[in-house]
């Protein structure tokens, strides 16, 4: 298996990528999710990477795209309550179907924290669903700790 990585603004091929991933978020959390709609996923993404912060990093295994992480640079200024730091915010990740439970989520992951090295970033964040057991399971299987929660009151 050869695993190559690069950098994409191509918001209508990572479009394709998230498809599988946006159609589980919607069947397990319709009342937060929208049915995947290729177009508006295209403007969406076109819009997010026209932004100097926003990135896509795209792993290609024997020379197929096989997934993507979606990310953001996000710089945290000083106030009189926090120190300033920097943070890579992971949006999205997704790998294909076929690629998955191959290593391939866990070199992505590896390449993200190169980028955040590189660009001075303290930390690698992101959020995911409570009841996801298997994000659950991952995220802590790479050295994610849980940090901050996120908590909501239905009304």
């Amino acid at each position: 298996m050869n695993l190559s990585f690069r950098l994409s603004k191509e918001a209508e091929k990572i479009a394709l990528m998230n498809k599988d991933v946006h159609e589980l978020h919607y069947r397990l959390y319709p009342e937060y999710f929208k049915p995947f709609s290729y177009d508006s996923t295209v403007e969406f993404l076109k819009k997010q990477l026209q932004e100097d912060n926003w990135f896509c990093c795209i792993v290609s295994c024997d020379g197929k795209d096989a997934g993507y992480a979606l990310f953001y640079i996000r710089d945290y200024q000083e106030n009189p309550v926090r120190k300033a730091y920097r943070g890579i915010h992971i949006d999205q990740i997704g790998i294909d179907p076929e690629y998955r439970r191959k290593g391939l989520g866990k070199a992505l992951m590896a390449e993200i924290e190169k980028i955040a090295v590189q660009e001075g970033a303290s930390q690698i964040e992101l959020t995911h669903w409570e009841f996801n057991e298997e994000a659950k399971f991952f995220y802590k299987n790479i050295g994610f700790d849980t940090c901050l929660r996120f908590v909501v009151k239905k009304l």
